[in-house]
């Protein structure tokens, strides 16, 4: 079967897509849009199933399985996309998915044991850092990434965007504060917290599997509730002017230091 075609800019589709860059769009519908053949090529490969599928070329055999799963499909032009995106120049192919169960995202659900290393992130505020630090944590094979308190979104435009497909290989869960306080106090292996005035250097820790890095943002740190269920402090020096390092990399950093520490 062919795809619709849109080309119309007020097409309710157009207008509904489009709803999902902001919070309130994505509140209401659930959904969330990834953009480019490589993302949506690993979307599929992770068996997500798209809920829409729009192309402004040619769908090419990478995609082709996740074009004929995709619940809707439609063939619009690159000024459409444009539209829906808020990008100049699109990339030609956008899908649209369904956020993950709110259950799937529960703290309670986590097995610690079935990964050598998880990032916890308290708070993080900036989309593109946050996405990086999911990427990052998909690199290293982290086991999720714990999200804590009020955060951004992880699945607005922005923040799939920086994770580059990650977000749809790292299990992403939520928890309050007291949630992930009680996480960390029954953590099997290490736990570590990063701040300015840690105790030990970052490449001085041992990281027993399963460790759990926990990172707070760059203005306030981590809150004294995380950082105090914490087993042991990071330091990640800093030899230069710069006070600190964005969130994204003072995550992959930490990531890779467990990993060299556990092989």
């Amino acid at each position: 079967m062919q795809p619709l075609r849109i080309e119309s800019l007020s097409n309710p589709v157009v207008k509904g897509l489009r709803a999902l860059r902001t919070p309130k769009g994505r509140d209401e519908q659930r959904l969330f849009l990834a953009e480019g053949e490589r993302t949506i090529a690993t979307a599929t490969a992770a068996g997500w199933i798209p809920e829409m599928l729009l192309t402004a070329g040619p769908l090419r055999a990478p995609i082709d399985g996740g074009a004929s799963h995709a619940r809707e499909s439609f063939s619009v032009t690159t000024e459409v996309l444009a539209k829906i995106t808020g990008r100049d120049n699109p990339q030609e192919q956008l899908a649209v998915y369904a956020d993950p169960a709110p259950e799937a995202q529960s703290v309670s659900t986590i097995d610690p044991s079935s990964a050598a290393r998880w990032l916890m992130l308290e708070a993080p505020r900036d989309p593109g850092n946050l996405g990086s630090a999911i990427r990052s944590a998909d690199a290293c094979a982290a086991g999720g990434v714990i999200l804590v308190g009020n955060t951004c979104d992880p699945y607005s435009i922005e923040t799939v965007r920086a994770t580059m497909g990650s977000i749809f290989t790292v299990p992403i869960y939520r928890a309050k504060d007291e949630e992930a306080v009680a996480l960390l106090k029954r953590w099997p292996g290490s736990t570590v917290a990063t701040a300015l005035d840690g105790a030990s250097d970052y490449s001085e820790l041992t990281y027993t599997a399963p460790t759990a890095i926990v990172i707070g943002t760059e203005a306030d740190g981590l809150s004294a509730n995380l950082r105090g269920a914490c087993a042991s402090a990071a330091l990640i020096p800093m030899l230069g002017t710069a006070e600190s390092l964005n969130l994204a990399v003072a995550s992959a950093i930490m990531l890779y230091a467990a990993e060299r520490a556990q092989r």
